[in-house]
């Protein structure tokens, strides 16, 4: 499915890698710069860095882990977006939870791929969405519909975490981390004040009320790491 052409139509398309883990981050500069028209221009380790370096670097793609500590994903493309306009973001994820490919497609991600697919497959993608297109790993492409520009997931999860809204279901998310709430209204640029309020919505939508039972729920739910 064809959106827009390439922002850059000569020369390598040039990738920024966004990843909180060094070995991973490395790893992929170093072999994604060896493949045939594609330059690494820079490397991040969080989104906050990301936001830093795309505004710095201008790359054509943004390939950036989902779960990183700190401000989110989502909220790091929708930020960047509204500072330099369009810009293409390919997200990268060990787990495939309906969760996080819900919340991808909310952001209009161009591509959702898994870290266990290999390099070829991974600069696949990043042509694919630099030429205009959009790049899904065939493990989701199974879970989505399309229709015409929209694409939506085919069964979209129903638990309780859908009641959350986008920013109770980031607090949730830094919360079950184990950071306190003022550190969390930190990552997420938000005040304490506001963090307060989000986390009574949260816990009383949720019905749970303990620290250590919402960190479990997350975990269920995909959206930290065990």
């Amino acid at each position: 499915m064809t959106t827009h052409q390439p922002s850059s139509s000569h020369g390598p398309i040039h990738v920024l890698v966004v990843d909180d883990h060094g070995l991973i981050r490395d790893s992929l500069s170093d072999r994604l710069s060896r493949e045939p028209g594609l330059e690494v221009v820079g490397v991040a380790e969080d989104a906050d860095e990301a936001i830093t370096k795309v505004l710095e670097l201008r790359p054509d793609v943004v390939l950036m882990d989902i779960d990183m500590p700190g401000l989110s994903c989502f909220d790091a493309i929708q930020i960047i977006r509204s500072r330099v306009g369009e810009m293409k973001f390919i997200l990268v994820t060990a787990y495939e939870h309906d969760e996080h490919l819900e919340q991808a497609l909310r952001v209009k991600a161009n591509g959702f791929v898994t870290k266990h697919e290999g390099i070829a497959l991974l600069a696949e993608a990043i042509r694919n969405v630099a030429a205009g297109r959009v790049h899904f790993s065939a493990e989701v492409m199974n879970r989505l519909v399309i229709k015409g520009d929209e694409i939506k997931l085919e069964n979209p999860p129903k638990s309780r975490l859908s009641t959350l809204s986008p920013r109770e279901r980031e607090l949730l998310r830094v919360l079950a981390r184990g950071m306190s709430l003022k550190d969390a209204a930190a990552a997420l640029r938000i005040s304490y004040k506001t963090a307060d309020k989000q986390k009574a919505s949260l816990m009383a939508k949720l019905d749970i009320h303990d620290r250590v039972e919402l960190a479990r729920f997350a975990i269920r739910e995909g959206l930290v790491r065990p």
